[in-house]
């Protein structure tokens, strides 16, 4: 745990703040597209690849649905003998159920990664309930943030125990996570 002291800590998160919601209402548009892309931002390449290996578990899937009634008709016309059926099937069944379950978690890796930009809606909706902030609120601190990350302090002086000190904050905003303004 890193210690910062609670004015700080709340001078900080409301400057911030101000900072976040004042350029989102004055560049709406351009906030949006920075926000879909900054929830998406090396998510492109992890969803194209998320994507393949969906369509080969689902080309899978059906290929073992395939062999397993080819085998069937093996195990009927006595092609193979029963206990040889009773092993592969099970060797079949259990990595097609596998397979499925890997499937069901990637498509909703691939739903909440598209979910970007009805968090990003979310998100304005509540920048638009609060033009102005004169000082945060207990309220605000909820309908905002998700959570704050408070990184260890670094002297700046370059003693162990200098008194010139800096320590990072990272806020989380709700729906959105953090948000990288662009330097303007």
């Amino acid at each position: 745990a890193h210690f910062i002291r609670t004015d700080l800590l709340t001078a900080g998160v409301l400057s911030n703040l101000r900072k976040v919601t004042s350029y989102a209402a004055k560049h709406e548009a351009r906030f949006m597209k920075l926000l879909i892309e900054q929830n998406e931002d090396g998510g492109k390449r992890r969803n194209a690849a998320k994507k393949k290996e969906l369509e080969a578990a689902e080309k899978r899937i059906a290929e073992l649905s395939a062999i397993f009634k080819r085998l069937y008709e093996d195990s009927v016309t006595g092609r193979i003998s029963d206990e040889r059926f009773t092993e592969l099937s099970a060797d079949y069944e259990a990595e097609q159920k596998e397979l499925k379950e890997r499937a069901a978690r990637l498509r909703e890796e691939l739903s909440k990664a598209q979910e970007a930009t009805a968090n990003a809606e979310k998100f304005m909706n509540v920048v638009r309930r609060h033009t102005t902030i004169e000082e945060l609120t207990p309220t605000l601190l909820r309908e905002f943030v998700e959570k704050i990350v408070v990184h260890e302090s670094v002297a700046l002086d370059g003693k162990r125990r200098g008194k010139l000190r800096r320590q990072e904050i990272e806020i989380y905003y709700s729906f959105v996570g953090k948000v990288e303004l662009p330097d303007t």
